[in-house]
């Protein structure tokens, strides 16, 4: 009887997790997903766990659940350091560490000494595995930026140009979407938006490229005078993003809104706020939720200057939501800047210093380059 109990709950984790598997990337797969764990470990049975965990962090990576990806990867990780011949796969393991370190500097909460401790254990197992830490490089480039640290960010990235490439590299479109964002990211406009659209035009993609390459265009082309061809980039990239089975971070349909905004498509920047702030109020990456924040700040400030009020839904469980609909458009841009500059500080404080609160701070000098585009 025991065995045929055991037979049972073997086949409901199966099942949920072919569930799972048969639907895209969000909230309904991680529930299958997180539901397939419970069932394992309501019955002990740890391999069952692993492999539901397994999946679970597969589904939260590529669903926006970053908080659910950290806790599932420590429990796997955990389990691998207590019997290293238990047959789990380390190039599954290695390949994951790096989502995981990618996404512990999203959350203030997480000190950055405890980001680093990640790094450096990265590196580790990474040069006792495969010898090359290249992948750990562009990680640790990744995080400074993040983190306000450019000098770190400078170094990383000249380390990171000369190491050769391993089988546990990030894929030729993820790294070069990573190159384009480091250059516009440290100021380099020109070359970065050269970058990417290399990556466009070279065919290459992955998971979320070139959908997001698409949004990160769109504001450095405004400012440097190519506005007309980033709304083709704003057309293609944002039915891309919609049609495709992983979704979006938010902080890039945050780049969508801005650019409409700025180019004096108001209706359309309004519609798709509408859109996307339940996934931003119900979501669980506080850094993607200041980006977009930001980006809508920039937006309700360009708003502001054609019109007092505007009509739009947004989720009752908002901050910024009223029981009229009706928001007056310079109390909703004050709202919103204190809403960013609250969060910005938080991860100031844990990065020690005030690069977040002067991106705030900046933010709204590119309605400067503000330029009316037709949207079609």
């Amino acid at each position: 009887m025991a065995r045929h109990r055991e037979s049972d709950h073997s086949e409901q984790v199966e099942r949920l997790l072919e569930q799972a598997n048969d639907l895209p990337h969000g909230p309904t797969r991680i529930e299958l997903c997180e539901e397939a764990v419970r069932l394992a470990d309501s019955h002990g049975d740890l391999p069952l766990a692993f492999r539901a965990r397994d999946e679970l962090t597969t589904a939260a990576s590529m669903g926006g659940r970053p908080d659910l990806l950290i806790v599932g990867y420590t429990w796997c990780l955990s389990m691998f350091d207590r019997d290293e011949d238990s047959g789990i796969s380390v190039f599954q393991l290695l390949w994951k560490m790096k989502w995981v370190v990618a996404a512990a500097p999203r959350f203030p909460e997480i000190e950055l000494a405890t980001v680093h401790k990640m790094l450096d254990d990265m590196e580790r197992r990474f040069r006792d595995h495969s010898g090359s830490i290249q992948p750990v490089v562009g990680k640790r480039r990744s995080v400074a930026l993040m983190t306000g640290d450019n000098a770190e960010a400078r170094r990383a990235h000249k380390e990171f140009m000369r190491l050769p490439r391993s089988f546990l590299s990030d894929c030729q479109a993820c790294e070069l979407n990573s190159l384009a964002n480091y250059w516009m990211d440290m100021g380099k406009r020109t070359l970065g938006i050269r970058k990417a659209e290399e990556l466009i035009v070279s065919g290459r993609t992955c998971a979320t490229v070139p959908e997001s390459t698409y949004a990160d265009l769109l504001l450095p082309m405004l400012r440097v005078g190519r506005a007309k061809e980033a709304m083709a980039y704003h057309h293609r990239g944002y039915e891309k993003s919609r049609r495709s089975s992983i979704p979006l971070e938010t902080c890039h349909w945050g780049d969508h809104i801005a650019f409409l905004a700025l180019t004096g498509n108001d209706a359309r920047a309004i519609k798709l706020m509408e859109t996307h702030m339940p996934e931003v109020e119900s979501g669980h990456d506080p850094l993607s939720t200041l980006s977009f924040l930001r980006n809508m700040m920039v937006a309700v400030d360009c708003l502001a200057e054609r019109k007092a009020k505007i009509k739009m839904r947004l989720p009752a469980e908002s901050s910024l939501a009223n029981s009229t609909g009706e928001y007056v458009l310079a109390d909703l841009a004050k709202s919103l800047r204190s809403r960013v500059l609250e969060l910005s500080r938080q991860f100031d404080v844990r990065n020690g210093n005030d690069d977040y609160v002067d991106a705030a701070e900046r933010a709204l000098k590119i309605k400067k380059k503000a330029v009316r585009v037709p949207l079609k």
